[in-house]
C-alpha cells in the first residue's frame, strides 16, 4: 500500500491523508455501518482522477492486493453508501465548482453542494424541483449517485429526470460524456475496441434481450433501488447516463452532470392546505384523491411524530395545530399552477376532497405562511437527531415505497410491526408517492436491540415486498437495503444488474459490497456499536473553515 501511495502522490495535484483522524471520520456516514478506510485522497480535477483510476489499475495488474475506490461528498448518506475499506474518494474538497450556467442548464462537478447551486439558479428564475430534505448539505454528485428526490417528486420527478449528460472515469482510466446517444452515436461507440466500446455493446444486448425481465420491476412512482435498465432505451435512441443515475459509484466515477433547469414558480402563485384527520383510513382516502389532482407536493406526518416534535421542540409546532386531541395524521397539500384559474379549480377540487375526510383544514397562501405551516413535515429530521439518551432513531427502514393506492395499508401493517417489537416509532414522508420515513428508536450497545434489529427490518422488507413496494425510493440502496433488494427484484432481474457491474467495472474496483455482492454477514459485521450524527457536524465545520481558507 505504501508503494501505491507513494506513486499517487508523484501523479495527483490533490492531497492524500492516512491521518487516524481523517480515516476515523470517514469510516462513517449518516447511517448505522462503520468501515475503516485506507486513504483519503482529494482530487484536485478530472485529470486527478483519471490518473488516480489508471495508477490503482495498473498496481493491480502487477498482482498487488486489490484496493477499492469509493467516491463521497458530503457523507449524509443513511445507507452506508460512501464508506468503505480502500480509498475514499472526497470531491467536496477541491471539485465543488458550478462550471457553466447556460439559459435551461447547469453544468456543475460533482462536490458541489445543491443549496448553493439551487440559490445561484435561483437568482435566474430556474431551479431542479427533485432537490432532496437534505439540500443544504448534500452534494449534487450525492444526489445523482442516490437518483435523490423530494416532496417535489410527486409532480417533477426525480434527479434522474434532469441529468442530461455526465462526464464519468471508467475502471480503465477513460474519461467520457454519457448522454442520450443516437443511432448512430452507439454504433460509433461500438464499433471501438475499448472498455467504453464493450460498454456499449454489452448494455445494448442485456436491455434489448431482457425487456421482459427489466420490464418486471417495481411497479411504483418512486424508484432509487437497482441499476435503472428500465430507463435506458429512449425509443432508438441508448442513453446510458440513465445507468450511472443512482448506481452509487459502484460503476464508475462521476466528474461532472449537466442538469437541465425549469423556470421557478412564482411563490405568490404558490398554494398550501394543511389537513387534519381524526384516522389514518381517513388520511389514507383523502390522499388517493388528492394525488389526482397532481399537486406540487403532498406530504404526511402522523401523530407520534407530532408528539415527539412536540416533547422535545414545542416551539416549531406553536400555532402550526387545532385545539383539542392530536391528530392523527396531517397531510400538506401545495399546488403551484402558475396560471390562477387552473390553480383556484385545483384548490377547490382538493377541498371538496379534504372536506369529506379531515375534521378540520387550513389553507396558507403567502410564502411566509406557507413556510411556517412546513414546519411540520421539515421539523421531522431535526428533532429525530436530536434525541437525548442512548436510544436514537435508527435510519435502517427510512425509504420504503409502495404503490401509492396501498398508502394506508402500508402505515397500519408498519404500525403492527412496531409494536410487535416493542418498537417506538414516528412516520412522516411524501405521501403522494406512499415513500415513507420510519426511524424506530434503538440502543446500537445493546445485543437485545441489535438482535432485534435485523429480525424487525426482515419483517418490515418482507411486508413491502407483499405490498408490490421497493425498498428504497430515494435513499439507495447501499448497504443496508441492498440485501433486501433480491426480494423485491427477483432472481432474474439481480443477474442482470450483476452483468451490468461486471461490464462497467470488471475488476470490481468502484465501491464494492454495495448494490451487488452484498450478504447479510457482510452488513451485520460492521454494525455500528453507536450510533450519533456527530460526523456530519464536525464536517460541516470542517467544510466551513475550508471555504474560509480559499
Amino acid at each position: 500500500m505504501k508503494r501505491l501511495l507513494n506513486q499517487l502522490s508523484k501523479v495527483l495535484e490533490g492531497n492524500i491523508s492516512i491521518n487516524e483522524e481523517d480515516l476515523e471520520y470517514y469510516s462513517t456516514d449518516g447511517g448505522v455501518f462503520e468501515l475503516e478506510p485506507t486513504a483519503i485522497v482529494f482530487p484536485k480535477d478530472v485529470n486527478d482522477v483519471e490518473n488516480l483510476v489508471k495508477t490503482v489499475d495498473e498496481f493491480h495488474e502487477l498482482g498487488n492486493d486489490r484496493i477499492s475506490l469509493t467516491a463521497r461528498g458530503n457523507g449524509t448518506d443513511q445507507g452506508g453508501g460512501p464508506i468503505n475499506t480502500g480509498i475514499i474518494v472526497d470531491f467536496m474538497k477541491h471539485m465543488d465548482h458550478i462550471l457553466e450556467i447556460g439559459d435551461d442548464y447547469v453544468v456543475v462537478q460533482p462536490g458541489c453542494l445543491y443549496g448553493r447551486m439551487q440559490k445561484e439558479l435561483k437568482k435566474r428564475g430556474r431551479y431542479i424541483p427533485s432537490y432532496p430534505a437534505s439540500i443544504e448539505i448534500a452534494t449534487i454528485g450525492g444526489a445523482v449517485a442516490n437518483n435523490a428526490a423530494g416532496e417535489k417528486t410527486v409532480k417533477y420527478g426525480a434527479t434522474r429526470d434532469y441529468v442530461e449528460a455526465i462526464q464519468v472515469v471508467l475502471s480503465d482510466g477513460t474519461v467520457t460524456w454519457l448522454h442520450n446517444a443516437s443511432p448512430s452515436q452507439v454504433e460509433e461507440k461500438k464499433s471501438k475496441d475499448t472498455l467504453e466500446g464493450n460498454i456499449y455493446r454489452q448494455i445494448e444486448k442485456i436491455v434489448d434481450e431482457n425487456q421482459e425481465t427489466i420490464n418486471n420491476h417495481p411497479n411504483v412512482t418512486k424508484e432509487s433501488s437497482g441499476y435503472a435498465l428500465w430507463k435506458v432505451r429512449n425509443g432508438n435512441n441508448l442513453n446510458l447516463a440513465q445507468v450511472i443515475v443512482g448506481s452509487q459509484g459502484t460503476l464508475c466515477f462521476v466528474t461532472a452532470i449537466r442538469l437541465k433547469t425549469i423556470p421557478m414558480p412564482d411563490p405568490d402563485k404558490v398554494e398550501l392546505i394543511v389537513s387534519y384527520y381524526e384516522s389514518l383510513d381517513k388520511a389514507g382516502s383523502s390522499a388517493q384523491e388528492l394525488h389526482s389532482l397532481e399537486p406540487s407536493a403532498l406530504e404526511i406526518v402522523d401523530k407520534n411524530l407530532i408528539e415527539l416534535v412536540n416533547s422535545q421542540k414545542p416551539e416549531l409546532l406553536k400555532g402550526l395545530l387545532p385545539d383539542g386531541p392530536t391528530p392523527a395524521v396531517v397531510l400538506l397539500c401545495e399546488f403551484d399552477n402558475q396560471d390562477n384559474e387552473e390553480r383556484k379549480n385545483k384548490l377547490h377540487q382538493a377541498s371538496e376532497i379534504i372536506n369529506k375526510y379531515a375534521y378540520e383544514s387550513a389553507l396558507k397562501n403567502t410564502p411566509e405562511e406557507e413556510a411556517e405551516a412546513w414546519k411540520l413535515r421539515r421539523s421531522a429530521a431535526a428533532v429525530m437527531w436530536t434525541i437525548p439518551g442512548k436510544k436514537k432513531a435508527l435510519p435502517i427502514i427510512e425509504d420504503g415505497t409502495v404503490p401509492p393506492h396501498k398508502l394506508t395499508e402500508f402505515i397500519k401493517r408498519a404500525y403492527q410491526i412496531f409494536e410487535k417489537y416493542d418498537l417506538e416509532i414516528a412516520i412522516w414522508g411524501h405521501a403522494g408517492d406512499a415513500d415513507l420515513h420510519m426511524q424506530p428508536f434503538m440502543d446500537l450497545s445493546k445485543t437485545s436491540d441489535r438482535k432485534k434489529l435485523f429480525a424487525m427490518t426482515d419483517e418490515f422488507y418482507k411486508m413491502v415486498h407483499e405490498l408490490g413496494g421497493t425498498a428504497a425510493g430515494e435513499h439507495n440502496d447501499s448497504l443496508m437495503r441492498a440485501v433486501y433488494r433480491p426480494i423485491m427484484f427477483g432472481p432474474e432481474l439481480e443477474k442482470l444488474f450483476d452483468q451490468v457491474k461486471a461490464v462497467f467495472d470488471p475488476e470490481n474496483m468502484f465501491n464494492p459490497h454495495k448494490k451487488v455482492g452484498v450478504d447479510f454477514n457482510y452488513i451485520k459485521k460492521h454494525l455500528r456499536h453507536s450510533y450519533s450524527i456527530e460526523s456530519i457536524a464536525k464536517l460541516e465545520r470542517q467544510k466551513a473553515q475550508d471555504t474560509i481558507d480559499r
